[in-house]
């Protein structure tokens, strides 16, 4: 393969140098080292994902005992059941080539989110580098009281982060996730050769919905999407929010132009109370309700768990980026494993995943999927 091939496939990483300069090293190495994987498998045959309705995909992240990823598995250090019947199983990693990601980020714009968003907007330009990479595709999404896309899939850094600038608080108190959900993970199916993720950053519950969770559950689980979600709760997040300075003028004098100060009027002992721009506000008054809705269906945690992904909170700008580093590093280190499924009956089937090593080791998949139409 030429040279310049090379370094016209590495180019768009250089867009994340910056970032990789903030996070762990190894997984900055392991992000290059897919990439030239990637292009070198290419050059030489390029690798072909064929999709097959027959075909079951389960994701898997393996862990040792300290939550450190475990690499270097194959095919011959896992052992699949199916209701209960071992499958013949073929195992993708990064060493042999994943497919590609497409990626659904659907973000929860209620206007209570607000101090959220501030945040998320700044997370734009760290998803093509270290969640999709070189080959994959990101939309976005956003969800309120109406389910608006602002991207289709794409690879570009530039467009993704304009959509996610593009972010802005709408109706206070609603969040339809699950009919979001809905729409991503149809989305997400019209794209084969890829590995389905989607990216909820949202408050764990629904918030008014047409979609009933049963349903989209089902929906999750007839498909091979993995939903992760980067949880908060909008009322505690409001107090993180960083005000903006304020100028303040000597007792007696009133700001008439730039660098030029007027005499005003004599101050009174009357203080008037100063208003607080309503991206920085708190709703006290929302906390009871946020309380009573405690008790409610977490929505997130419920749609993780059926497809293998997990919930990761933040509250802190720096936290919000560390877990988007962490989900970039853990699909960059997880296992897929496919199988043609021996009993075909309609109908929910359940997964058994073994780890034929010595050790302690945690395997984090999908615990089934449906057979046959999803409703």
């Amino acid at each position: 393969m030429r040279l310049p091939r090379l370094r016209s496939a590495l180019s768009p990483l250089s867009g994340g140098t910056r970032v990789c300069r903030r996070i762990n090293p190894n997984f900055c190495v392991r992000l290059l080292f897919s990439t030239i994987v990637t292009v070198l498998s290419a050059g030489a045959q390029p690798q072909k994902y064929d999709v097959q309705s027959r075909l079951v995909q389960v994701p898997v992240l393996v862990t040792d005992a300290k939550g450190n990823s475990l690499d270097g598995l194959d095919t011959s250090d896992f052992e699949l059941f199916d209701n209960g019947l071992s499958q013949k199983i073929v195992v993708d990693s990064l060493g042999s080539g994943l497919a590609p990601i497409s990626l659904v980020v659907a973000v929860q714009s209620s206007g209570i989110s607000a101090p959220v968003l501030e945040k998320v907007r700044k997370i734009g330009a760290m998803i093509q580098p270290l969640i999709i990479g070189e080959r994959g595709c990101a939309a976005v999404v956003t969800f309120s009281e109406k389910v608006e896309w602002l991207q289709e899939c794409t690879n570009s850094n530039d467009a993704i982060d304009a959509a996610i600038n593009r972010l802005k608080p709408a109706e206070p108190r609603a969040g339809r996730m699950l009919d979001a959900v809905a729409e991503a993970v149809d989305r997400l199916n019209a794209r084969p050769n890829a590995r389905h993720v989607l990216l909820l950053i949202s408050e764990s519950k629904d918030r008014g919905s047409e979609a009933s969770i049963e349903a989209v559950a089902r929906m999750c689980e007839a498909s091979a999407v993995s939903v992760y979600a980067f949880t908060y709760s909008a009322f505690v997040t409001g107090f993180t929010t960083k005000s903006n300075p304020i100028t303040r003028f000597p007792i007696g004098l009133r700001r008439s132009g730039p660098g030029r100060h007027e005499p005003a009027s004599p101050p009174t002992l009357a203080r008037q109370p100063r208003s607080t721009p309503p991206e920085q506000r708190v709703d006290l008054l929302a906390a009871g309700e946020e309380l009573a809705r405690l008790d409610k269906t977490n929505t997130a945690q419920v749609l993780t768990s059926l497809t293998g992904g997990t919930v990761m909170p933040f509250t802190r700008q720096s936290a919000l980026e560390e877990v988007v580093m962490k989900l970039g590093s853990e699909l960059q280190t997880q296992y897929v494993l496919s199988f043609t499924p021996e009993d075909r009956t309609p109908g929910y089937h359940r997964i058994e995943l073994k780890l034929k090593r010595e050790g302690e080791f945690l395997l984090r998949a999908r615990p089934g999927y449906w057979s046959g139409p999803a409703q």
